[in-house]
């Protein structure tokens, strides 16, 4: 029985029975700097993360330019340096999930996970809650951390705006399908006039293209 990680940047979707779900603590992180660093003060400020598990977040941690982005292969290449401090040099990955300001690792830890994220703000790594919930095992959704490479978000951003110049990743991920166990990126994007576009890529970045297209092309290939 496969498991399946439910993250921020995902619609809400309802687990597949007897498979079991990793629920991240403190999901919502786009929130969490706004709200508990504008809304609370001092040491307030640092209970309310510490109790949400979360480490080392600075202040206005969206708030990066281009040049910092974790869509650019050098600062990527520093949050996989950083994880490999923390979790060894070949960690079992169960998803990757990654903003312009933010990179996410969820490894898997026997029958437990564990959290990471990296801030290109502050060029720190962080731990976070990883609660997993249902019966069942993670063994199956997990990959191989050998699949990472530090170009590979600036090869899945450069490869949607070759697709549409006016459009801007907003973030990506990489997990298993719950149902069939494929290991794909999803590349969301958004432009001044659209948002909710989504991409998907192979786990090199190759084949990207329209979610709907490529999982149509995949079926019939099964078929």
């Amino acid at each position: 029985m496969v498991a399946r990680a439910r993250r921020w940047d995902a619609a809400s979707m309802t687990a597949t029975p007897h498979k079991l779900t990793a629920l991240f603590i403190g999901i919502a992180l786009l929130v969490v700097p706004a709200i508990l660093i504008k809304g609370l003060a001092g040491d307030k400020v640092h209970d309310a993360n510490r109790a949400a598990g979360f480490e080392n977040i600075p202040a206005n941690a969206i708030d990066v330019d281009d040049s910092r982005s974790m869509y650019r292969a050098e600062h990527f290449g520093a949050a996989l340096r950083a994880l490999e401090d923390r979790a060894g040099k070949n960690p079992e990955l169960l998803e990757v999930g990654v903003m312009p300001y933010m990179a996410e690792f969820t490894v898997k830890d026997g029958e437990k996970a564990r959290g990471y994220r990296y801030y290109a703000k502050n060029g720190e790594m962080g731990d976070f809650k990883v609660k997993l919930i249902g019966p069942g095992s993670l063994d199956g959704s997990q990959f191989p951390y050998a699949m990472m490479s530090p170009g590979i978000t600036e090869k899945l951003a450069s490869g949607v705006a070759k697709q549409d110049e006016s459009l801007r990743v907003t973030n990506m991920t990489i997990r298993r399908d719950v149902v069939r166990g494929d290991l794909d990126w999803s590349v969301n994007a958004e432009s001044d006039d659209r948002t909710g576009i989504v991409f998907t890529a192979d786990p090199d970045g190759s084949g990207l293209g329209d979610a709907t297209e490529r999982a149509l092309e995949q079926g019939a290939a099964v078929g």
